[in-house]
């Protein structure tokens, strides 16, 4: 049970009578109603309070539940008195703490607090200290305790003050009464009159019995805090559990610990070997350029532990960093056969989005090289306030006659089969964290293209390789499927 449906449930066990015991050395409810009523009829002689048109009798059709024998079923209105707000005009309020305090509504009632902002020097209706607040319009049926003291009530407040009965118990039994409320908010006039609280049925217990719920309901009340700031803490872990799941899914696969090693398998070195020499036969064809040797990675350069037969490479050692297109406006058409660029804001989710809105460049500005291919990784390295930066995205097919902006980058293998694996490295946090400790600039942050070529990322032999994207595509799916059920 939820802390909510806890307190609701304490709320009625108390007024049924339920939750502590009785005691027949108690003085009966019956006793202390009469006091009440003799109570009243004396104010009312005194002048203090006015006399209320009698209320109707309580049929055994009326009652609701059963209660112990020592209590007694009461119209409400028979054991309180109830004022009925009124306002004041706008010259006669005033914010400067001068008078009284001056409550309109359910807005001057939070967190079983009255706020005030408002005084006046000619209240008319005034609720006292120990009363009892109840709003009848606008949000119906909020309750508060007068502890502040003399406070004039507008229209939306009625004031009850009861009479011989413990004030916190009526509260209590009030707060049991929600439901009655709510629907009297849902009616075509949404309110509470006077005859609506007057001929409410109540619960009276012996006097001293009320001192022991209220204690009680103290105690319960305390515990339902607790468990309300446990389900809280649970609802974070819950919602921090979906968040985080999937991260950790990603980052035991790159660490190696997703899936089971195999002593068969060809280690990474060899495979490190075949792409090193695919990109020198590239480089002596012409078809890709030389760059400047990467700095070898040291014990002091690698971040976690990874498998004995995997290998630390830098991306640059097996992939190809293109930088993007830069263009002038005046180089812009609005023709959608020539060359569409692709800029940060078509980076998300992981896909390439085409928009409307896109923007297209004379043909003669076309570079096959920053055009995007199927298996291609393209990357938002420039960005401002609309886009994340690192932000990575993964095309599964040729984009034609399609390049990318200035602000992006391809990250290109030569070996397709690496593709897959290389989709989880740009997916992992470890990877996100580097690009944000190695980003520069102001306002507009950048990740140069030596810092991308550096990118220690760790390399499984191909068959493990093959193995965890198989095991991510399970566990992605199950991670998307357990948020929709939570």
């Amino acid at each position: 049970m939820k802390a909510a449906d806890l307190r609701k449930a304490i709320l009625q066990y108390a007024v049924e009578g339920k939750l502590v015991p009785q005691d027949n050395q108690d003085e009966p409810a019956s006793i202390l109603y009469e006091k009440i009523i003799a109570e009243k009829e004396n104010l009312i002689k005194q002048g203090k309070i006015k006399k209320e048109k009698p209320l109707p009798p309580i049929t055994d059709d009326d009652i609701p539940y059963n209660i112990p024998e020592n209590w007694k079923w009461v119209r409400l209105g028979e054991i309180i008195a109830l004022l009925s707000g009124q306002d004041l005009k706008l010259f006669e309020i005033n914010n400067e703490a001068n008078g009284i305090p001056y409550i309109t509504g359910a807005s001057a009632i939070k967190d079983k607090k009255i706020v005030i902002n408002r005084w006046t020097t000619k209240p008319i209706v005034i609720s006292q200290k120990n009363d009892i607040l109840i709003t009848c319009k606008g949000t119906i049926g909020k309750v508060v305790i007068n502890y502040t003291g003399d406070i004039h009530i507008a229209r939306q407040i009625m004031n009850i003050k009861p009479f011989s009965i413990y004030n916190i118990y009526l509260y209590l039994f009030l707060l049991s009464y929600q439901k009655f409320f709510i629907e009297k908010g849902k009616s075509i006039i949404p309110g509470i009159s006077r005859n609506d609280i007057l001929h409410i049925l109540f619960p009276l217990p012996p006097l001293k019995e009320q001192e022991r719920i209220v204690k009680k309901i103290d105690e319960l009340m305390a515990l339902c805090d607790k468990l309300e700031q446990e389900e809280e803490k649970l609802l974070t872990l819950d919602k921090n559990f979906m968040e985080n799941l999937p991260k950790s899914i990603l980052q035991y696969a790159v660490e190696g610990k997703l899936v089971m090693q195999d002593i068969h398998d060809e280690p990474a070195s060899i495979l490190y070997e075949k792409i090193i020499a695919e990109k020198e036969n590239l480089i002596k064809q012409g078809k890709i350029k030389k760059e400047k040797p990467l700095p070898p990675i040291t014990d002091d350069d690698i971040p976690y532990n990874i498998p004995e037969n995997w290998k630390w490479v830098r991306l640059g050692e097996v992939c190809d960093i293109i930088q993007g297109t830069s263009y002038n406006k005046s180089d812009m058409t609005q023709n959608k056969q020539d060359v569409r660029i692709i800029r940060g804001g078509n980076i998300k989710n992981y896909n390439i989005n085409l928009l409307d809105d896109d923007i297209y460049i004379k043909q003669i500005y076309s570079n096959s090289e920053k055009q995007i291919y199927k298996n291609d990784i393209v990357i938002v390295a420039s960005t401002g306030s609309k886009t994340i930066l690192g932000n990575a995205s993964f095309s599964s097919t040729n984009y034609n006659n399609t390049q990318i902006g200035a602000f992006l980058r391809i990250i290109r293998t030569r070996i397709a089969s690496l593709f897959p694996y290389l989709k989880i490295i740009f997916m992992t946090q470890y990877y996100m964290d580097y690009i944000k400790i190695n980003s520069n600039g102001i306002g507009i942050n950048n990740i140069k293209n030596d810092t991308l070529n550096n990118l220690q990322i760790p390399l499984p032999p191909l068959k493990a390789q093959e193995r965890i994207v198989k095991k991510v595509d399970e566990l992605l799916i199950y991670c998307n499927k357990l948020k929709n059920i939570i």
